[in-house]
């Protein structure tokens, strides 16, 4: 690459210019396209924490797109079907935790600790730590204040860990879906 500012300018351009040769792309395409691989690898990154709304942020990366670039983009009933994925996603995320807890035996109370355990352990540090471990006193908690055991409490608990993880797997996969149908969506 050469040393000089201006040379560095004109080699920069020279590239940009076969590039959009080779693949017929312009350079608003080439950025609308970053940015939303950007935010689609933010929202991957963010869909693996719970409570956190990382598919939603995938989602979000479609749209910009498409409002971005209109017709040079993905079709609308693949930003209407990624939109339903992620709302499953979403869904999956708030469901399956709850579904565990009750799977495994949880009051109402018992479940209900298991998600006020997730919203406070969301804003404490280190927030994955008390993210995984929130959920579990939370569950044990409400079970306990329900007249409970603390072996039935501990059971809730572990149920609620299981529930997150498999909303976890389906909020990722779902994701990771979203990205695929985005670039099948373009290569269309």
């Amino acid at each position: 690459m050469p040393k000089d500012r201006s040379s560095r300018h004109i080699f920069i351009l020279s590239v940009s210019l076969r590039c959009s040769q080779i693949t017929g792309m312009t350079w608003i395409e080439y950025t609308a396209l970053g940015v939303s691989c950007m935010i689609f690898m933010l929202g991957l990154a963010t869909s693996l924490l719970p409570v956190v709304p990382g598919s939603l942020i995938v989602w979000l990366g479609v749209i910009i797109h498409k409002l971005w670039m209109g017709d040079a983009s993905v079709a609308w009933k693949i930003v209407i079907l990624t939109g339903v994925l992620t709302l499953i996603g979403q869904l999956a995320d708030i469901v399956m935790g709850v579904w565990g807890a009750r799977r495994f035996g949880a009051s109402w109370k018992g479940t209900l600790g298991a998600l006020l355990g997730a919203l406070v352990g969301f804003f404490l540090p280190p927030p994955l730590f008390w993210l995984i471990v929130g959920p579990v006193i939370g569950a044990v908690i409400g079970e306990l204040v329900a007249g409970r055991t603390f072996k039935a409490g501990s059971k809730a608990g572990f149920g609620t860990v299981v529930g997150s993880i498999v909303a976890f797997a389906m909020k990722f996969g779902l994701s990771v879906c979203v990205v695929g149908l985005f670039f099948l969506g373009l290569a269309l």
